[in-house]
């Protein structure tokens, strides 16, 4: 699975392949959520939402990312809410879970995060490789710092070469606007 955690970007590896996830929800060259948003074979898209966050385990260099590495779990989460609404609070884990077309050759493909300016060198996109395989796996962005609750559109895109496979585009707000996910993954712990 990746994950993106706080200014760390976590890709979380795909775990074995989901037996309820077996065919992908949405149709070709479309995917819910802002206008604009695209999904082109090879690429297939299960869900896109907020996963509660998960423990990493190892690290790797993503140099075109703020914090220079991405973050890797072993896990792969359940959808805990399925939105492209998504509250600025620390925790709060979103993204895709998406996977190639059986049979597919492997990459190299790229996952970029373009988002409003964040951190002290005001970064706005942020890209590393997504290991993508036949299996189902989550890529997301973890709320980790303060600097990251920025609000607005934050985009995921999945591209092969100079060919976009995917747009899924996100709303971030801030957390009164967006409570359920908070009360979800953290226990009734928001607060008014």
């Amino acid at each position: 699975m990746a994950v993106l955690r706080g200014a760390l970007l976590c890709l979380a590896l795909p775990a074995l392949a989901l037996p309820t996830l077996a065919q992908p929800l949405l149709a070709e060259g479309t995917a819910p959520g802002l206008p604009g948003d695209i999904l082109e074979p090879p690429l297939e898209l299960a869900e896109a939402g907020i996963y509660c966050p998960a423990d990493h385990v190892a690290r790797e260099p993503a140099p075109d990312t703020e914090s220079g590495y991405i973050l890797l779990t072993d896990e792969n989460p359940e959808l805990a809410l399925s939105t492209r609404v998504v509250p600025a609070y620390i925790g709060i884990s979103f993204g895709i879970r998406i996977r190639l077309a059986p049979d597919t050759p492997p990459g190299p493909y790229v996952l970029t995060v373009r988002h409003p300016p964040v951190g002290p060198r005001q970064v706005t996109v942020e890209s590393w490789n997504p290991a993508l395989d036949s299996r189902w796996g989550v890529r997301s962005f973890n709320f980790e710092f303060d600097r990251e609750l920025v609000t607005g559109t934050w985009t995921f895109e999945v591209s092969q070469g100079d060919e976009l496979l995917l747009r899924q585009s996100f709303q971030v707000v801030q957390p009164m606007q967006a409570p359920e996910a908070i009360d979800i993954c953290f226990g009734n712990t928001f607060l008014s």
